[in-house]
């Protein structure tokens, strides 16, 4: 019996099926010089951390992949830059190979003007909790918007992603009326795409800002009350605090539902109107100037929801990092295939779309 074990299996391996390299068609558009723009998700950040771990795992690489492109990013030492959450150690934003190029300019925290304007050493009015000079010298090198790191590298596949940063934090700090304003992110969105458009890039691709009040990191005042964390001022309410928020919160110290980070239900809807009027800014910039337009809530909408039990290991569930604001690997594998499938039928190449 012993003996009929290694050929049994020998047999089952040679019925199995093959998986064959993917062999793009003759006529297929050629997908070369490849350029990732964007913030933390684009860049890779993860569980409120950026690590070469997670880098390797944002979708830009992923979907060089597919196009069997090598698509390096700017990966950092560990314990990383900042060390995610689980992680001991002392910031580390050095490279793994200081001076190489990668595609992937986007900056974990750059807002929509940022990416015009800001640099490791130029700033206006700069948030604690999103600029990084250490970042932005890093990834962009020196004195360099990641505009001017993008058309150094003469692009003609483009994709851009930004724009969450412009309410997501806000959003979380129960301050919406602090995001910034409609005319103020649809001039700079639209000299950012007019600049690009202008310094040679083919094929861009404009994806969507998502819906900000749909992570898992804003947390409703029914999930707190039941930890008791809140105090009798939530009672009845229909409110949600962010979790750096209600991470600073106790039973000796519960969070008021009158204190001013707290999003209340007006609140609420106002930030999603935020997001309808940046997206469709979006839209105009895009149809005015003949870009496609990718709409990641589409892919987000396919993705594993929140578990009914949430564990220490996966509090957010499969498509959040630990952080409940950035996706998982999962979600970046589902972005790269789906934005695959978008190139292909927009610009006529022949990336794989295989799951």
């Amino acid at each position: 019996m012993k003996r009929l074990l290694p050929l049994a299996l020998l047999l089952l391996a040679a019925c199995a099926p093959r998986q064959t390299a993917h062999t793009p068609r003759p006529d297929a558009a050629p997908f070369t010089r490849y350029v990732a723009m964007g913030d933390s998700i684009t860049a890779g950040f993860q569980s409120g951390g950026l690590t070469a771990e997670s880098q390797r795992s944002a979708y830009p690489r992923l979907l060089g992949e597919r196009a069997g492109l090598d698509v390096p990013m700017p990966e950092v030492q560990d314990p990383g830059c900042p060390p995610p959450v689980g992680v001991t150690g002392t910031k580390n934003c050095t490279l793994r190979q200081p001076g190489a190029v990668s595609p992937v300019v986007a900056v974990p925290g750059a807002k929509v003007g940022d990416v015009l304007r800001s640099t490791d050493t130029r700033v206006t009015d700069p948030d604690p909790q999103l600029y990084d000079a250490d970042l932005y010298r890093a990834i962009l090198g020196p004195g360099t918007t990641q505009l001017e790191a993008a058309l150094a590298r003469r692009p003609l596949f483009v994709t851009l992603w930004i724009g969450n940063n412009d309410v997501l934090l806000p959003t979380l700090r129960g301050r919406p009326d602090q995001a910034t304003p409609l005319e103020s992110f649809r001039a700079d969105y639209a000299t950012l795409v007019d600049r690009l458009l202008a310094g040679g890039v083919r094929s861009l691709v404009l994806m969507t800002v998502p819906d900000v009040t749909r992570v898992p990191a804003l947390i409703p005042v029914r999930q707190l009350r039941l930890v008791g964390v809140v105090d009798d001022s939530c009672r009845g309410q229909d409110v949600y605090f962010g979790s750096v928020i209600v991470g600073r919160a106790s039973k000796a110290a519960p969070l008021s539902c009158n204190a001013p980070e707290a999003l209340t239900a007006a609140e609420y809807a106002q930030s999603q109107r935020i997001v309808e009027g940046y997206n469709a800014a979006i839209r105009e910039i895009a149809a005015a100037r003949g870009v496609p337009v990718f709409d990641v809530t589409r892919v987000l909408d396919t993705l594993p929801g929140r578990p009914l039990i949430p564990t220490a290991a996966s509090p957010f569930g499969r498509s959040f990092s630990l952080d409940g604001v950035h996706p998982s690997n999962l979600a970046h594998q589902r972005f790269a295939r789906e934005l695959a499938v978008f190139m292909n039928r927009q610009f006529g190449t022949d990336l794989d779309t295989r799951p």
